[in-house]
């Protein structure tokens, strides 16, 4: 699926104040690509997503899904394309707290009308697949932060999107549980799906293969991601492995000068 911004303004009115979010943002992100989208709090970058997820509306411009202007379509025609074609997950889980892991992933596929046989059945791979086939009956309260991020990953994969947007995916979660989200990410890209993320930290963007960097609400600067530079996976491991190969050497010299 090739997604097709052009020309893209998008203005808020806040108690009679117009803010500019977006000011003539243009971008093409084609099929299998796995691209970030940085900027600071405010810059526009939410927006963007939001707007090309077919979440909200620019105030003019436009976006072309495969070729065809979104603005024409329904917003019964918006929900299907969103429900069929386009996977998200976002910073706060969005889960039904009440709901279990298995009854969240589920909800979709209500919406799309499966008979509740498969829905179980869709539900259950699709936690398995996220590392939770022993948490299928409980609740977000009952999960941590990671758990539920996954089970959102796996409720935004319910229905095999071919476009998953994530905004801020690891913005509440730990360093350990951000890399394994992050592992997951990149795995739902090898298989083929375009990803599209949105981040204020750079490390995080670094895993993608193009940066698309954003500053009131412009893009200034879009680029391939050096895969050489250390990202959030193996920054922290690279400095296990050096602390663990330096500390017999150092202890060795300690022992070599009381000789």
């Amino acid at each position: 699926m090739i997604i097709e911004a052009r020309d893209i303004y998008k203005t808020y009115y806040l108690e009679g104040v117009e803010i500019n979010a977006l000011n003539g943002v243009s971008l093409k992100i084609n099929g299998g690509e796995f691209v970030s989208i940085m900027g600071q709090s405010g810059s526009g970058k939410s927006t963007l997503m939001h707007i090309i997820g077919c979440l909200d509306k620019p105030t003019s411009g436009s976006v072309l899904i495969d070729g065809n202007d979104v603005s024409e379509l329904s917003e019964n025609e918006l929900a299907d394309l969103r429900l069929q074609k386009i996977g998200f997950v976002f910073q706060t889980f969005n889960l039904i707290p009440r709901a279990s892991a298995l009854k969240n992933v589920e909800l979709p596929l209500i919406y799309a009308g499966i008979k509740a046989t498969e829905r179980r059945e869709r539900a259950i791979q699709a936690l398995k697949s996220v590392g939770l086939g022993d948490r299928l009956y409980n609740r977000p309260s009952q999960l941590s932060g990671g758990q539920q991020q996954r089970v959102a990953i796996a409720r935004a994969l319910i229905n095999n999107p071919g476009v998953i947007l994530a905004d801020e995916p690891t913005g509440n979660l730990d360093s350990k549980s951000g890399a394994e989200i992050m592992r997951i990410l990149n795995s739902l890209h090898q298989q083929g799906r375009t990803v599209i993320l949105v981040t204020h930290e750079a490390e995080i963007a670094e895993h993608a293969n193009r940066l698309i960097r954003i500053f009131d609400g412009r893009i200034i600067e879009d680029r391939p991601v050096n895969k050489d530079k250390p990202t959030i996976e193996d920054r922290p491991a690279k400095k296990d492995r050096q602390s663990r190969e330096d500390g017999p050497t150092r202890k060795g010299k300690r022992r070599e000068v009381q000789e």
